[in-house]
């Protein structure tokens, strides 16, 4: 079954992002999730944020929908370690 291309969603407030990122992820902090899920382009989603927890509210979020999400249930510091290029301002 043919999900699509993966997309990378960061689920961090706007501070921690600023620090750095994956690079080519997306970002919308989970507080604006709901209002901005129309945003999130279609595919599979690998969700992360500074520890696993924001991150797994986002999941289940997006799960609600029907949408396959992978949840990165790690420390963001974890993401350069797992291969995922990192990227600061």
């Amino acid at each position: 079954m043919d999900r699509g291309p993966v997309q990378v969603l960061d689920a961090r407030r706007n501070d921690e992002r600023a620090k750095g990122y994956v690079r080519g992820s997306q970002h919308v902090p989970l507080h604006e999730l709901a209002e901005r899920i129309d945003e999130i382009p279609d595919g599979e989603l690998w969700v992360y944020c500074g520890s696993g927890y924001r991150a797994s509210i986002a999941a289940s979020v997006l799960d609600r929908p029907g949408r396959h999400v992978v949840l990165i249930n790690d420390s963001y510091e974890a993401a350069a370690e797992a291969g995922l290029e990192d990227s600061t301002s």
